[in-house]
């Protein structure tokens, strides 16, 4: 808003927080495909569309209705959800490492480069990108799948408010070595130390690798350690963005019945609305949510970081402006990497971020007008008020 105007603020808040709220629709969805992958394998391509969607609401109101419970008890629940989910991690990574057979690592299907035919598929996995495929890497739901588990980092900004500098400093710092290090060492051991073939690695691999490496009730607590983990992600998301909404509302960009506040301090309606948006995307596919939500982000952060590059330029004096031009030039890399997810993406996928850019420029302009219609009411109001009768 401070670089490019209130119009500019509100659709950066719009689009972030709706790729929030569909990041956060993923959640559930990979939890149940976690629990059936381990304990109902016959189940896994073959459930009732209907017996999932039921299962899917019932996660998702469970864990609204703990979110709704206030910050409190979901930074309690994290803590606790922190130990119990990282354990198993650690046993497979400390059991694995003699079992790693490195060559594991560089393996693809068939050490060949795959011919890729979208006409074979349907809109919502078919794209004009030239490239899907690359040595039997593919690339849309790898690069997908890696810019999901890493976006989102912009939202602790949410919290700044919540806690103290150092704390939030601290907190941003450790979660940056947790987010790093959770990631690639269990991917290193688990691809290097189990029998897995590429095809294999779908939604709740992971148990099926620490069942190799460690027994079945390694696998077991894996999958307990991949639910609560998924659960506490969900809170923060549902957290981060509901406040986000919340913030919004405070300033004046969308309607103030969004910064109302339940007795424990929670901004109801806030919450319902991001809840409504997941319970509208849970049906799709777990790397369909996924894509949604990575476009949406693209499109925010890229605006987000348009705006430091024009902040550091505007308030730099001649000293400071060639150092703060070379610093912003390493957004470079990051921008580019933002279009070739958009790249990726599938015709369906393009569709959808139309439509979401349109309704959020219908929403800008919707709420210029209520702000002009709230004015001429306060306005009259006083006016009325300071008549003087004859």
């Amino acid at each position: 808003e401070e670089a490019f105007g209130p119009k500019a603020g509100l659709l950066v808040g719009y689009l972030g927080w709706i790729s929030g709220v569909a990041n956060n629709a993923t959640l559930p969805v990979l939890f149940l495909q976690y629990v059936l992958n381990q304990f109902y394998p016959h189940l896994y391509d073959d459930i009732n569309a209907l017996l999932r969607y039921g299962i899917l609401v019932g996660i998702t109101l469970l864990l609204t209705i703990v979110n709704y419970r206030g910050v409190e008890i979901v930074g309690k629940v994290l803590l606790f959800v922190l130990v119990v989910s990282m354990a198993p991690f650690l046993i497979m990574v400390i059991m694995g490492i003699p079992q790693v057979n490195t060559d594991r690592w560089l393996q693809t299907p068939n050490g060949e480069t795959e011919t890729f035919n979208d006409d074979m598929l349907d809109l919502s996995q078919s794209g004009w990108f030239p490239w899907q495929y690359a040595a039997g890497i593919a690339l849309r739901p790898f690069i997908n799948n890696l810019y999901w588990c890493y976006n989102g980092f912009d939202q602790g900004g949410h919290y700044s408010n919540s806690v103290t500098k150092d704390v939030f400093k601290r907190g941003m710092a450790g979660a940056f070595f947790l987010t790093c290090s959770s990631y690639l060492v269990p991917v290193l051991i688990a691809t290097g130390a189990s029998n897995l073939s590429q095809s294999e690695w779908t939604a709740g691999a992971f148990a099926t690798a620490a069942t190799e490496i460690g027994g079945k009730w390694l696998g077991n607590w894996m999958v307990v350690g991949a639910g609560l983990s998924l659960m506490a992600l969900f809170f923060g998301e549902m957290s981060a963005d509901s406040l986000q909404l919340m913030g919004m509302a405070e300033l004046g960009q969308v309607p103030s019945i969004f910064a109302t506040k339940s007795q424990y301090n929670t901004p109801t309606y806030a919450i319902l609305l991001g809840m409504a948006v997941i319970l509208c995307l849970i049906p799709f596919d777990f790397q369909f949510i996924i894509e949604l939500s990575n476009v949406g982000y693209c499109f925010a952060v890229t605006m987000e970081f348009l705006a430091f590059f024009q902040l550091r330029i505007r308030k730099a004096n001649d000293i400071q402006l060639l150092r703060k031009i070379g610093n912003s030039m390493l957004l470079i890399p990051t921008l580019l990497f933002n279009l070739l997810v958009i790249c990726l993406a599938s015709y369906v996928t393009y569709i959808y971020a139309v439509s979401m850019i349109a309704f959020g420029v219908v929403l800008i302009h919707a709420t210029s007008i209520w702000r002009c219609i709230k004015r001429d009411k306060v306005g009259a109001t006083q006016d009325a008020k300071g008549a003087t009768p004859l």
